[in-house]
């Protein structure tokens, strides 16, 4: 399967500058995204930056992302490595 940057750098390149901006502006409100519903743990959050999740978790003074999944595929496959 061809990738993105292979498809087209430059929209690559524009995904990047915005999953930045994202992760970025959880410095001031990282609890603005909402529960990962398939998780549901109390600190795993998630935002969406085009059809892509950015799934983060928020502790004390910290936020982590954890993840930056396609939207559309499988999470629990996807979760469990398959």
């Amino acid at each position: 399967m061809e990738s993105l940057a292979e498809r087209s750098p430059r929209a690559a390149a524009r995904l990047l500058e915005e999953a930045f901006a994202a992760a970025d502006s959880l410095e001031t409100m990282s609890e603005r995204g909402r529960e990962v519903p398939e998780i549901r743990d109390g600190h795993t959050r998630e935002l969406f930056v085009r059809r892509h999740r950015m799934m983060y978790e928020v502790w004390d003074q910290h936020v982590h992302i954890v993840a930056f999944v396609y939207g559309a595929r499988d999470f629990e496959r996807w979760r469990h490595g398959e």
